[in-house]
């Protein structure tokens, strides 16, 4: 009887460790929910911004030369870092904060069955004091 009382503690307060690991994964899982949301919001805006890259529109009448051809591949490169800032860079961000979500609900799937193995453990261990 009081070795099953001891059992039955120890496996209580592990279960008061894994709630508290699955509190602060919720905590992360809020947090990760809205920078997803703000990110995938924020790209929308981003690429609503592109059209200013040509401005102010300049043609051969208004400048032409050297500098004209360097400032138009400044454009032109700028253009470049923005498609691939909108595109791949934040894309990539938008991966990772998903996979980061996924990880913390697996693990809480995984405390929470633990959870449930215990209390299962503890119910037997209470039966077989009976």
């Amino acid at each position: 009887m009081a070795d099953n009382t001891y059992i039955i503690n120890q496996l209580y307060n592990e279960i008061s460790s894994l709630n508290a690991q699955i509190h602060q994964n919720i905590e992360k899982l809020v947090r990760l929910k809205q920078a997803l949301q703000n990110i995938s919001m924020g790209q929308g805006e981003f690429f609503s911004k592109k059209p200013l890259i040509d401005q102010p529109v300049l043609s051969a009448a208004s400048w032409a030369g050297r500098r004209a051809e360097r400032f138009l591949d400044m454009r032109s490169d700028m253009e470049e870092a923005f498609n691939r800032i909108g595109n791949q860079d934040i894309e990539r961000m938008l991966t990772n904060i998903e996979e980061k979500i996924s990880y913390y609900e697996a693990q809480n799937r995984s405390l929470e069955s633990s959870i449930a193995s215990k209390r299962s453990a503890i119910s037997q261990l209470r039966n077989s004091d009976k």
